[in-house]
């Protein structure tokens, strides 16, 4: 239980503290949480057989930070609900979980608002679902840019909104003529959120 207790209070203290200095790598408390929509697109079966776009919730941390070059990681779960059953098979939603590491460079426009570009790459899974029985996990990662457009409320609190266009590369036990139907997709995503300094 003391374990616990000691890793909250060193969330809390990385999520709210101030920068510290190491030489010219800086510790940073960036903390994001965002809903967010991912619309799928192209000849490939999450845009073909699913109802788009996907809603779902992301949470990201930048922890590092090198001349305003920022680094971090992000976690993001969505669902997307079978409407063709030809395609989808038995299942009645897609559940989508990606893991990335991301890099952002942060450009100041005015005291309040700040443009951030930013890379990503990371592992994704998709278990498929029909009702609360699992038909298969399909693995695969996920490459991808966006931009961020943050707007400073106060010295702790900023709005932002996040577009994104990734790419999934998926791994399935198919035929050749259907690797590229079942084994890629793209995405683009758009997040409203806070971050939290």
């Amino acid at each position: 239980m003391k374990r616990i207790y000691l890793v909250l209070l060193l969330i809390f203290q990385l999520g709210f503290g101030q920068k510290k200095e190491s030489n010219r790598i800086e510790i940073v408390s960036d903390l994001r949480l965002a809903v967010k929509s991912n619309y799928f697109f192209g000849d490939n079966y999450l845009a073909k057989g699913h109802r788009n776009p996907a809603f779902g919730a992301t949470f990201n941390w930048n922890f590092l930070e090198y001349k305003k070059i920022r680094f971090g990681v992000s976690f993001e779960k969505n669902t997307l609900h079978v409407v063709d059953n030809s395609i989808g098979g038995n299942i009645d939603k897609s559940i989508i979980t990606v893991y990335n590491f991301n890099l952002c460079y942060q450009i100041p426009t005015t005291t309040k608002l700040f443009f951030e570009p930013n890379i990503f790459y990371g592992q994704l899974y998709i278990k498929q679902k029909n009702g609360d029985k699992n038909y298969g996990i399909q693995d695969g990662n996920d490459f991808g840019i966006g931009v961020c457009v943050k707007y400073k409320l106060d010295k702790y609190i900023q709005v932002y909104s996040d577009v994104a266009l990734s790419h999934y590369f998926l791994t399935a036990n198919t035929s050749q003529e259907f690797e590229n139907y079942f084994n890629s997709s793209n995405c683009l995503s758009l997040s409203l959120g806070c971050k939290f300094f």
